[in-house]
């Protein structure tokens, strides 16, 4: 017999089973007609003010009250843990529904079953290698970059229903800002003075319905915009602009979010040194930083029949690499079709409407509870995607049912739209 941890998900009063995961996920998949659902995980950063496009009740976007840390991230099919300090157990992680009424851990069911879950390519990435989340900040976030992990951004409008103003992502620098100017603004973080990262950016107008790709070490300041971004599993940041805004104006970060990830031992100027060549200069200060990344929806055309639009919004191989891919889909009113993709693991994430997918039910809400769970979100395991397509249906007889779908590596290869960063120029 198997016993459940001796813990739950944060308000959730669902057992979770670890042991026995390589069994039970197949069993829920089976029961799911191929699809597994997933327990919602949302997460939180003490550095952030929530956007409220989470669709969770007010109080909730604050979980231990207006001065403690804020929700403004749901994680969609992550198999990793957010590294956010908050020591709440399984944030970020991914859960599934077993019809027994108890909760899978993907991480379990990612390593316990593999070739089930994810497939040959798990010998390489030694898990999915990717997952999806929503961004969500009520103000531009500063300027920080990725060490290790590139991520992508998809500009929904069906995430986006309080949008009204014209919002700017920072991206780059200036060609003007050069190395010494780049340690000159560390040592101000260091002292605890603003030092404007920002102002010496390049900007991208949001357009909804549009991509972006950010590469490793590029420094960006996303806009106060809900965004989906596929991304490889880490959660890495590090911050170099110093202040950012906050109700009562801005605010200074802290030392901490500015030393993330750097070595042991480190101190004074190889510190700032160390900081400064981390940040990819060349890259971050080429002229076309917006033109190369920025993407145009692709419409499969193929695929896009019947009552059903699909179209690609991130993707693109960085340095040859097919790293993730995201696309957008509406099915309209009373349509069904069989969504059909690659044999890869794959993460749904619907945005609007109700409707059917397998043997699951789909409903998108608002006001949300935290621990409440939820008909929105499924992955489905390579092992089914391998065996074609799966049902979906719009019950609705008049709104469109919305989604997303998000793949990791090598999962398109050449069916995949080249991005303009591979045919520019270097």
């Amino acid at each position: 017999m198997r016993t459940p941890l001796q813990v739950k998900l944060y308000r959730s009063d669902l057992p979770i089973m670890e042991d026995g995961a390589a069994d039970t996920v197949q069993a829920a998949a089976e029961a799911g007609g191929g699809v597994l659902r997933c327990f919602p995980s949302f997460v939180g950063r003490k550095f952030c003010l929530p956007g409220k496009n989470l669709e969770l009740v007010d109080p909730d976007y604050f979980p231990e009250g207006p001065n403690g840390w804020a929700i403004d991230e749901r994680w969609n099919g992550s198999a990793i843990l957010a590294d956010t300090g908050n020591g709440i157990h399984g944030e970020g992680l991914c859960h599934f529904h077993h019809p027994d009424g108890f909760l899978i851990p993907m991480d379990a069911a990612v390593h316990g079953a593999s070739d089930f879950m994810v497939g040959p390519l798990y010998r390489t990435l030694g898990g999915t290698g990717f997952y999806n989340k929503e961004f969500d900040n009520l103000y531009p976030l500063g300027h920080h970059m990725h060490p290790w992990k590139p991520e992508a951004y998809n500009f929904n409008p069906w995430r986006n229903k309080r949008y009204k103003n014209d919002c700017h992502t920072s991206l780059g620098l200036m060609e003007y800002f050069d190395e010494e100017m780049m340690a000159d603004s560390v040592r101000d973080f260091i002292a605890g003075k603003d030092n404007h990262l920002r102002s010496h950016a390049r900007n991208l107008l949001i357009r909804m319905g549009t991509g972006f790709f950010t590469p490793t070490r590029i420094l960006h300041g996303p806009a106060a915009v809900n965004t989906e971004e596929p991304q490889r599993d880490r959660d890495d940041f590090r911050f170099y602009q110093s202040h950012v805004l906050c109700p009562d104006g801005e605010v200074f970060l802290g030392q901490d979010l500015l030393y993330r990830h750097l070595p042991e031992g480190l101190e004074g100027e190889d510190r700032v040194q160390r900081l400064v060549s981390d940040i990819d200069m060349r890259r971050n200060k080429d002229p076309y930083i917006v033109e190369k990344h920025f993407l145009l929806p692709v419409v499969d055309e193929e695929a896009s029949q019947g009552g059903f639009h699909d179209e690609w919004r991130v993707f693109g191989k960085p340095n040859g690499d097919e790293v993730f891919s995201l696309r957008q889909f509406e099915l309209a009113p009373g349509a069904e079709t069989i969504l059909t993709g690659p044999a890869a693991l794959c993460i749904i994430h619907f945005s609007h409407g109700h409707g059917t997918l397998a043997n699951h039910q789909v409903e998108v809400k608002s006001g949300i509870r935290l621990g409440e769970p939820l008909n929105d979100e499924f992955v489905i395991p390579y092992a089914a995607a391998k065996q074609g397509g799966v049902k979906l249906v719009n019950t609705s007889t008049t709104e469109p049912l919305v989604g997303t779908r998000c793949w990791g590596p090598e999962a398109w290869g050449h069916r995949m739209p080249k991005a303009p960063f591979e045919t520019w120029p270097d």
